[in-house]
């Protein structure tokens, strides 16, 4: 009895279905010079697990050419939505501590921040400087800008540019310049700026956060690790 042989399925049979499949935005079949499909790479949503949409790629291929494939030639690459909660949306300060040399002229601050959607995690920075009222106000926004550069992927970061403060009818405003500097190289100066009500180092912090908070909803938060699932699946 003669064999029925397999149909031949072309990659854009395959990236089409593929690309149906729940949350795949697009996808990419590479084959060998025998037409065997070497990787399979899928851009998803985050709406899916990663794992579950490896399977998703083996079940339809299986079902629908009895392609039998490797989970481990298959990738998958989520992009997260440029609104809603692609990045954190805002920090707020929760504490400065801060530690005097008096012999030494010197003083150290510790600034501790949280997201506003994730109360409860918080994250620090530390710096230290000259105890002078222009360096001192340097010092605790270099130590927010270091707790800042926690919250989002180290392929961006805030700089300290300046900090001082003016006179707005007739009030004393602390006003910060910060850069951010992306990826691709790419600068641009934020500003903030907050009343001084008795303390001008807290309302310098509060001026480097005003000045981040305008692009953090723009930015990758920064990734925490987790543990690998014993499943199996890859």
């Amino acid at each position: 009895m003669q064999e029925t042989p397999r149909p031949t399925v072309s990659v854009d049979e395959i990236e089409s279905l593929l690309s149906r499949l729940p949350g795949v935005m697009s996808s990419r079949v590479v084959v060998n010079n025998w037409g065997a499909i070497e990787e399979i790479h899928i851009l998803s949503s985050t709406d899916r697990n990663p794992k579950q949409m490896v399977r998703d790629v083996e079940s339809s291929l299986a079902a629908r050419w009895g392609i039998t494939i490797d989970h481990k030639k298959v990738s998958v690459a989520q992009l997260t939505p440029l609104s809603g909660k692609a990045g954190p949306s805002r920090v707020k300060l929760l504490n400065v501590i801060l530690t005097n040399d008096t012999q030494k002229g010197r003083m150290s601050a510790r600034v501790v921040l949280t997201k506003l959607e994730e109360m409860g995690v918080t994250y620090e920075g530390a710096a230290e400087g000259a105890n002078t009222r222009y360096q001192s106000c340097r010092t605790v926004c270099q130590a927010a800008i270091a707790a800042l550069n926690q919250v989002i992927e180290a392929q961006n970061v805030f700089v300290l540019e300046d900090v001082g403060t003016m006179f707005l009818s007739e009030r004393e405003v602390a006003v910060v310049a910060v850069s951010l500097v992306t990826a691709r190289g790419n600068e641009e100066l934020l500003v903030g700026a907050a009343p001084v009500k008795g303390d001008a180092l807290e309302a310098s912090v509060k001026a480097t956060l005003d000045a981040a908070n305008r692009r953090l909803g723009n930015l990758q938060p920064k990734r925490i690790p987790e543990e690998e699932s014993d499943d199996g699946a890859q």
